[in-house]
């Protein structure tokens, strides 16, 4: 039976609730983040399904690397081809977005459970940037002279 028509009578039964299997992408992201150091000394967190997110240094400059790794044949995981490689100034667009997002998806029904996006703005920057005194100004019109005049 050709796959479209076992989709149509699938769809048409009545009453018959349909059972939804994972994709390979679904499975299990851990609880606790494990962290680890590469080759290169480099630190590293897991994320599930032999993904990591780490740091690392390219001439000079700071990057965040979101990746999956495969095992080699000596049994060693190896950076793949998929993934991103972040500068600090993305990373840190990355972050300011994060809150949005998160409210995009609870809003679309989907369990975020990170922190608040009150907390994370603190967090980003935020409350770590140098704010100026305030200098306390003088209210021009309460103190000028044409007013003592017309009293």
């Amino acid at each position: 039976m050709p796959y479209n028509k076992k989709r149509q009578l699938d769809s048409e039964s009545d009453g018959e609730q349909q059972i939804l299997k994972k994709s390979k992408g679904d499975k299990e992201v851990p609880k606790d983040l494990k962290q680890g150091r590469d080759a290169e000394g480099n630190p590293y967190w897991e994320i599930g399904n032999n993904r990591r997110i780490g740091t690392s240094k390219y001439r000079g400059a700071t990057l965040v690397s979101i990746r999956e790794y495969y095992a080699a044949p000596d049994g060693e995981l190896r950076p793949g081809k998929k993934g991103i490689t972040l500068s600090l100034d993305q990373y840190r667009a990355l972050l300011r977005a994060i809150p949005e997002l998160n409210e995009q998806l609870r809003s679309d029904g989907h369990e975020v459970g990170l922190i608040p996006a009150a907390e994370a703005s603190a967090i980003l920057g935020k409350a770590d940037k140098p704010t100026k005194p305030k200098s306390q100004k003088a209210n021009i019109d309460a103190t000028s002279d044409e007013e003592e005049a017309d009293d």
